[in-house]
């Protein structure tokens, strides 16, 4: 009867220490994420309205919800102003705020600048899926850097989740030269967008700005080097010596021109 009872006493106090110990683990957990969002709760929101704004391009991709298209178009463009609007907030919190030069040039030079005028400049353009390609790419990857965070405060162990995430944070420099290739081609396409109808004529100028404030910015080197890539693409090919002379003019003529409207 004394070795039943200590056998008992003893998987009793196991089972409670178990308990105690999955008890303890929750409330880290809990007290991770608590505390990694009330200590940024800009970058929470930042979070979730990317969330929204993936949301908004897939239901605009994929027309099977039954939502109208255009507002989801709409929706995900301003969605991408909004986080745009934060996180230049954020950059310049440390800035003091003058009617200056020095500080608007501090502002111009913002990447988040860049993007909240990509987004005005196509909020009320007829839409178009190229449109929504950087707001997406840039959308997905935030959203995995803060899951990565998210998961590291709150010790989750999702394998396939941990899986998409490493996948994307491996090919984050691949995803942005394809966002830099999206933009540069986007170019032209503005210009034959008027010719349809679906812009007005101020559109390609002001979206000339906006590549060169991409062919400027000091924080993503990926719109230089993809200007670079396709200029050397471009001279290996017309240098062959089965290139046609019309075609090897055409391209000299147009990588002199884009070298005129380049930025010093």
């Amino acid at each position: 009867m004394v070795l039943v009872e200590d056998v008992t006493n003893s998987a009793n106090g196991s089972s409670s220490q178990n308990s105690s110990n999955t008890q303890n683990t929750q409330q880290q957990t809990s007290s991770g994420l608590s505390n990694l969002i009330s200590n940024d709760k800009i970058s929470f929101f930042l979070f979730l309205i990317r969330l929204f704004n993936i949301a908004c391009v897939l239901g605009f991709l994929i027309p099977f919800f039954g939502y109208d298209q255009n507002t989801l178009y709409q929706k995900s463009i301003l969605a991408s102003a909004a986080t745009s609007a934060l996180k230049l907030h954020q950059r310049l919190q440390a800035e003091r705020f003058g009617l200056n030069r020095e500080y608007f040039s501090k502002v111009i030079s913002e990447d988040s600048f860049h993007y909240l005028l990509y987004s005005l400049i196509f909020l009320n353009v007829s839409p178009v899926t190229i449109v929504l390609v950087p707001i997406a790419s840039f959308a997905l990857l935030h959203v995995a850097t803060y899951t990565q965070k998210l998961m590291i405060a709150g010790t989750c162990s999702l394998g396939f989740l941990k899986k998409a995430v490493d996948l994307i944070t491996i090919k984050q420099k691949d995803i942005m030269r394809f966002v830099a290739i999206n933009e540069i081609l986007l170019a032209p396409t503005v210009v034959i967008m008027i010719f349809l109808g679906k812009c007005g004529l101020m559109v390609p100028f002001i979206y000339y700005r906006f590549i060169c404030m991409r062919y400027q910015s000091r924080r993503n080197p990926y719109s230089r080097e993809v200007f670079y890539q396709l200029r050397f693409v471009i001279n290996y090919y017309t240098n062959n010596p089965n290139c046609p002379q019309l075609v090897k003019n055409f391209s000299q003529n147009f990588i002199n021109f884009v070298n005129r409207l380049a930025p010093q």
